[in-house]
């Protein structure tokens, strides 16, 4: 019965996606790391997210992610450069633009919490893409903020590391000590997840 309606579910996203949103339908598939984000992930940033002004930019919309807009507290932001994705992003807060272009959209120091999953190695695939992607990121993220980062290191999606980015040691990965996150880094399979902090703020 479980996986009949998991089908159906599936198929709904794929027939009538705004219908399936309409009606609060959760897309079924989920593999190890986004149970991981949803679950251990989210919990931690609950515990940042805990005043009444904290705000959350979530990079990327898709059938997968349309309901984490009700799942936090905080005013909750979404943005992705597909103008057919926008059914996915938030009622009020939504817009259309590139993760390259971050601080063409928003504030200095606007968010306490952002998350990419899923952006680099699925869109921002070169090197001078990720430059501009941490540039935006640090200007746009509070001075307390945290950074979620979630991105495929295989050598089919991107051909350079990380470190080789020089905008993203304008960051430093922490380890949370909250929730059992006692790692600043997990890895699952060719998908990663980071925890980044300004640099020098720890």
């Amino acid at each position: 019965m479980l996986k009949l309606k998991n089908k159906i579910k599936t198929l709904l996203f794929e027939l009538a996606p705004r219908l399936a949103v309409n009606w609060g339908v959760e897309f079924p598939r989920k593999s190890e790391n986004r149970l991981f984000l949803e679950h251990d992930i989210f919990k931690y940033l609950d515990t940042v997210l805990n005043h009444e002004s904290a705000q959350c930019l979530f990079i990327g919309t898709d059938k997968r992610s349309w309901h984490y807009r009700s799942r936090f507290c905080a005013k909750f932001f979404t943005i992705d450069k597909d103008p057919s994705k926008a059914i996915y992003g938030d009622v009020h807060n939504h817009r259309i633009g590139s993760a390259t272009e971050l601080t063409q959209q928003y504030m200095r120091d606007q968010f306490d919490v952002i998350i990419a999953n899923g952006v680099i190695g699925f869109g921002v695939n070169h090197i001078d893409q990720c430059e501009d992607l941490f540039a935006g990121l640090e200007t746009i993220m509070k001075s307390s903020g945290v950074l979620v980062l979630g991105y495929s290191d295989s050598p089919s999606r991107i051909d350079f590391k990380l470190e080789h980015v020089k905008s993203y040691h304008l960051f430093e990965k922490f380890a949370p000590h909250s929730n059992g996150l006692e790692q600043s880094e997990y890895v699952f399979d060719d998908h990663v997840f980071v925890f980044l902090r300004r640099a020098g703020i720890g």
